[in-house]
């Protein structure tokens, strides 16, 4: 119904607004890790800085992984916040886009370094399912393996090894979501999709293949398909930004404008992500309520400071005619 719904002024959105998305559509996701490969045990703050400015902030999930949608080219600096106690904060950098004008996917990793004199505890330790007795040591040198070439950007060579995880270990959980997110990216959508459900199957309690599952289904604009496994993650964990933006995309795409609404200004409350300003822009253009439409779109162009001149312009545009939309019907 929604996507029925879109009124002249929201395509003037979808149209002016575009080209600045077609500049801001890439993707940047990774991992942070500890020196021994395993995510750390909390959460970790991720801020994307563009010379020397904050973009865009969000914390990792269980698994280490975070994300960064609506990044436009250029090269940043990723900082992953330290902890105090195990690991400092820190830098890598990350390019994303230079030579691209269509929406890409862009990794980037994030190794921490442990704090001086502070030594890092054994993957057993970080690990919950490597203290598991059940876990043939087989299975645990293919997964070590399969995330190593992961983080090395050598998606195929991951696949296998992964693959020989699961099937020396089907129960191993997080070899299935890490093969599922390598069967993604190189595009095995169905295979994908098989080892993201055997991992919810496995342990119901879990977010990361939620997560990762709803991702990759907004992604592929199955909109309706994404929300239960997103709502779910959501139900699971209420401290990450990223499962409440696509969620909220989810619900604004299929009509759902109430919940929409709602799980994107979590998003925003959470890591302050612009591009949920974007979505809920769009969202109350939707509702007809063009004040709030523009009240986002300005807050959009404020907390972006690497837009160039064009874009805002074209910005400005829609913010008039929204603008002239709102006074029509006084």
């Amino acid at each position: 119904m929604a996507r029925r719904a879109f009124s002249v002024a929201f395509l003037a959105i979808a149209v002016l607004v575009g080209p600045v998305l077609a500049q801001a559509v890439h993707t940047l996701e990774g991992r942070v890790a500890l020196p021994n490969g395993q995510p750390p045990q909390i959460p970790v703050k991720v801020s994307l800085r563009y010379n020397g400015m904050r973009v865009l902030e969000v914390f990792t999930d269980l698994s280490g992984r975070f994300y960064f949608t609506g990044v436009r080219p250029g090269n940043y600096h990723l900082i992953a916040e330290g902890d105090g106690q195990t690991f400092e904060t820190t830098t890598v950098s990350a390019e994303v886009g230079l030579l691209s004008r269509a929406p890409q996917t862009f990794y980037q990793n994030i190794s921490l370094h442990p704090k001086a004199a502070q030594p890092l505890p054994s993957a057993a330790v970080t690990s919950t399912e490597a203290l598991d007795p059940n876990l043939p040591p087989v299975a645990r040198q293919q997964y070590e393996k399969g995330l190593k070439q992961a983080r090395d950007n050598h998606p195929e060579k991951a696949i296998k090894c992964l693959e020989e995880a699961v099937t020396v270990h089907p129960q191993f959980y997080s070899a299935h979501v890490a093969l599922a997110e390598q069967y993604a990216k190189v595009e095995r959508d169905q295979e994908a999709a098989a080892a993201y459900q055997k991992a919810m199957a496995l342990k119901p309690d879990r977010v990361p293949a939620y997560v990762g599952f709803g991702v990759m289904l907004v992604k592929q604009k199955r909109y309706d398909e994404a929300i239960a496994p997103l709502r779910r993650s959501v139900e699971l964990d209420k401290k990450s930004s990223t499962p409440y933006l696509f969620l909220g995309l989810a619900e604004m795409m299929t009509g759902d404008f109430q919940s929409a609404e709602s799980n994107l200004l979590r998003s925003y409350e959470i890591g302050k992500p612009p591009l949920a300003r974007m979505y809920l822009a769009n969202l109350y253009e939707l509702k007809g309520e063009p004040a709030k439409a523009i009240e986002q779109l300005k807050a959009f162009l404020a907390e972006s400071p690497n837009l160039t001149d064009e874009r805002r312009a074209q910005i400005a545009q829609v913010i008039e005619k929204l603008r002239k939309r709102g006074n029509s019907k006084k």
